[in-house]
């Protein structure tokens, strides 16, 4: 009896589970998009700042 309450708690679960799983959207976007977003990331943009300081200091260095 105990084996039966255990195996049928088990099937219950994993059913409990995948129905959880099975209403989630899917979000697929398109390359440009996201290539978009990532240019426009604040992180990004202050990287590319900071870089692009770098390179102006460096080449004004080597003159």
């Amino acid at each position: 009896m105990r084996n039966r309450i255990i195996v049928i708690a088990a099937i219950v679960l994993i059913g409990f589970w995948f129905g959880v799983r099975a209403n989630r959207t899917v979000i697929k976007q398109s390359k440009g998009e996201t290539a978009r977003k990532m240019w426009n990331d604040p992180h990004a943009r202050k990287s590319r700042k900071k870089l692009g300081k770098k390179i102006a200091k460096a080449a004004k260095k080597h003159r």
